[in-house]
């Protein structure tokens, strides 16, 4: 099969567990659910387009960033607070009793190296790459603060692991190609979602995260230049 091949890097990032509300803590990883997000904002996409990932990486430090936030105590407010930290002689105010405020810390990681793999109908990762190529816009994984760089992208041939081999990254594994020896910590990653009554309703995906250094399990694929590569589906 053919797959998309990303190489990223960012120098700091935060993937936001849910439910993490006073204290910001990141996946090691960005879950399948923020990927899938960064490939459908280049695509432009308004609709759920079919595509498999896998995700692997590192990164060198994980940082504690300490922030004000807003939290709004009513769904409709009179006015949107504007964040003026910075600005000289700018005063700022807003209604306590529309909007409250509270310290809150932020889990970073520092200098992340991720390798991507995306593998969807070859008119899909043609067009991801047109918009590599053509964007004019930074590019972001994770919140929109996040800066991605893109060092390199390329269309690659995967195939099935025949030999054994050990991890160059801390990878998710798909639950299904874990067996009792790998040591992991499970994660369950969202994958996508349906709006039902308003309410997003995740589907989920059982993975391990696993250590680099592991050998890699039975069922796992490489790619032409001998990039480990664990689909999710």
């Amino acid at each position: 099969m053919k797959a998309l091949r990303l190489k990223l890097f960012q120098e700091t990032a935060c993937y936001k567990k849910p439910f993490a509300s006073k204290v910001a803590e990141t996946y090691p990883l960005p879950p399948y659910s923020t990927v899938k997000g960064m490939i459908h904002a280049l695509l432009r996409a308004d609709r759920f387009i079919p595509m498999r990932l896998s995700v692997q990486g590192e990164y060198e430090a994980k940082l504690l960033d300490y922030q004000r936030h807003y939290f709004f105590k009513k769904r409709d407010v009179a006015a949107f607070p504007l964040i003026l930290d910075g600005i000289q002689d700018e005063s700022f105010s807003y209604d306590a009793n529309e909007i409250t405020t509270m310290p809150i810390y932020t889990h970073l990681l520092y200098r992340v190296d991720l390798l991507i793999h995306v593998e969807a109908e070859k008119e899909v990762l043609e067009r991801v790459i047109h918009a590599i190529e053509t964007g004019e816009n930074h590019y972001s994984l994770g919140r929109w603060e996040d800066l991605v760089r893109i060092d390199e992208y390329k269309i690659v041939q995967v195939d099935e692991l025949d030999e054994e081999k050990d991890l160059r990254y801390y990878a998710y594994i798909p639950h299904h190609l874990l067996d009792i020896d790998i040591k992991h910590i499970p994660y369950e990653l969202p994958w996508k979602y349906e709006v039902v009554n308003g309410v997003r309703k995740w589907e989920k995906v059982n993975v391990g995260y696993v250590r680099k250094g592991t050998t890699a399990p039975e069922g796992a694929c490489i790619d032409e230049d001998g990039e480990l590569v664990f689909f999710h589906l």
